[in-house]
């Protein structure tokens, strides 16, 4: 093999790619939903996937956002160049903070890599399936603070301000968040658990899950006391599918 090739120029395949590391729960979480959405009787039929996860060098995007912290952007692109060095072709990013246009929207993809936006798919997803009905968004507060999903969507229902603070605590606290314990903590879990009601106590009939921690609190459930439960992690799942092979999504 030359200098520089990658695998796939050899195999002529096309590969997913998931740089995960923010956190690095959530990016087996979506290598995980990848399995489960491809159509495969053999370990030969899945999709050659790629996992990077390095969260040594891609400080916390939240922190960087609101309180001036260090750069994620120079760690995520690095493992997006790793990730096509492997030869993945479409790549995905297992955070929903990183997709905010001050980080994200300064990495260079290398030639021949399509970056599958989660926030912008999850967009698509939930004007098709919901129309005009209301939907709530759950997130770290870099997330909601900073607009990611408002760039895609319009009246999205937050969460009054001290809801969304239990939330942000939920997903970071060091004694109990959900980056800290696994699996996830019971009173992580009772805190996720009243913000959809809360947001159903809004009007609310789906809820977006916008931060990639926050489906580990609901293994398998897309709907939870008759909210339904929108989960990005599995749409940029089926969508990373989707770029690659197609044919192979169930």
């Amino acid at each position: 093999m030359g200098h520089g090739a990658t695998d796939k120029g050899v195999r002529g395949m096309k590969a997913i790619g998931i740089v995960g590391g923010v956190g690095p729960f959530a990016g087996t979480d979506l290598a995980d939903k990848v399995f489960k959405h491809t159509k495969a009787r053999t370990d030969q039929e899945h999709i050659d996937l790629y996992l990077v996860s390095c969260p040594s060098i891609i400080p916390d995007r939240t922190g960087f956002l609101l309180e001036g912290g260090d750069d994620p952007a120079p760690g995520i692109q690095r493992c997006i160049e790793k990730l096509a060095l492997c030869g993945a072709s479409a790549v995905g990013v297992s955070c929903n903070t990183a997709h905010s246009p001050d980080i994200l929207g300064r990495v260079a993809i290398p030639e021949g890599v399509t970056l599958v936006n989660m926030i912008e798919k999850t967009s698509e997803y939930v004007k098709k399936a919901f129309g005009d009905a209301k939907v709530g968004l759950l997130s770290t507060l870099g997330t909601q603070d900073t607009g990611v999903y408002d760039r895609y969507f319009d009246g999205l229902v937050k969460p009054d301000r001290c809801v969304s603070e239990e939330v942000h605590q939920a997903i970071y606290d060091k004694i109990y968040g959900i980056k800290a314990v696994t699996p996830v903590s019971s009173k992580a879990t009772v805190s996720i658990y009243e913000a959809v009601l809360h947001l159903k106590s809004k009007g609310c009939k789906a809820v977006i899950l916008g931060c990639t921690e926050l489906p580990l609190v609901f293994p398998g459930k897309d709907e939870f006391e008759g909210v339904k439960l929108i989960d990005p992690t599995e749409i940029l799942a089926i969508e990373l599918i989707r770029s690659t092979c197609p044919e192979k999504l169930i």
